[in-house]
């Protein structure tokens, strides 16, 4: 069985809960919504919210915010601010009961696939994404829409991440990847360099209930795109 027909089996059978479901972690009482890409089946963010660099003060996108773990633990207890936005209309509503549950209120909660509603005025600390690593050919179609939450035909959708993300960045901002060992390394390495962007793994580590690595990968603009760009 492919990576690509595993995620499809678990992504059905993450659906079969009675929803709404309730959890309660990081101090956070949270709900979670049916058709919303399921955190009992998928543990990686949790990994994720434990590894986050220092965010004191500072602010946050988060794109793919699914029910809103990292980013609402992240503006609870630290951040300046999260803009946290989804391609599914059904995560946005989500995110946003979560952080009305959890009185947190430095939060913006947006429909936007990747960037493409994000106002380009915008800057960030840091643009997180728990990246849907499951690679399938550039024809590929979905099946359903959770299927957008763990697979990237052709790796089209990080490639726009990497090229168009920079720009919303502040000048000592950085974008922070999380990256599962199942991705493709190799194409990730081309497509940073294609963008002239520096990469640096921060942390990577498992979890008992799944076998695979997760990484939080740290990416930034390039020395030389810097210098190239101040000329």
């Amino acid at each position: 069985m492919t990576d690509l027909d595993q995620i499809r089996t678990r992504l059905t059978l993450s659906q079969q809960h009675a929803f709404p479901a309730y959890i309660k972690e990081f101090g956070l009482d949270l709900v979670v919504n049916e058709e919303v890409f399921s955190p009992l089946e998928f543990q990686n963010w949790r990994w994720l919210t434990e590894n986050f660099p220092p965010i004191a003060g500072k602010s946050i996108l988060e794109i793919g915010c699914g029910f809103g773990l990292p980013g609402l633990y992240l503006a609870k207890f630290g951040a300046l601010s999260l803009l946290a936005c989804d391609v599914s209309p059904k995560a946005v509503r989500n995110t946003l009961e979560n952080a009305a549950r959890n009185d947190i209120r430095n939060v913006e909660v947006i429909e936007s696939d990747i960037f493409s509603d994000i106002p380009p005025d915008r800057k960030f600390d840091f643009i997180f994404w728990n990246y849907p690593s499951i690679f399938a050919s550039d024809d590929y179609e979905y099946k359903n829409n959770l299927e957008q939450g763990a697979v990237d035909p052709g790796y089209k959708l990080l490639s726009r991440f990497l090229s168009e993300g920079p720009e919303f960045l502040t000048e000592s901002g950085c974008i922070l990847l999380g990256f599962a060992s199942s991705g493709r390394d190799d194409l990730l390495s081309e497509i940073i360099e294609a963008n002239d962007l520096a990469s640096v793994l921060l942390a990577s580590g498992t979890n008992p209930q799944e076998s695979q690595i997760y990484r939080m990968f740290s990416i930034r603009k390039s020395c030389r795109r810097d210098c190239e760009g101040s000329v």
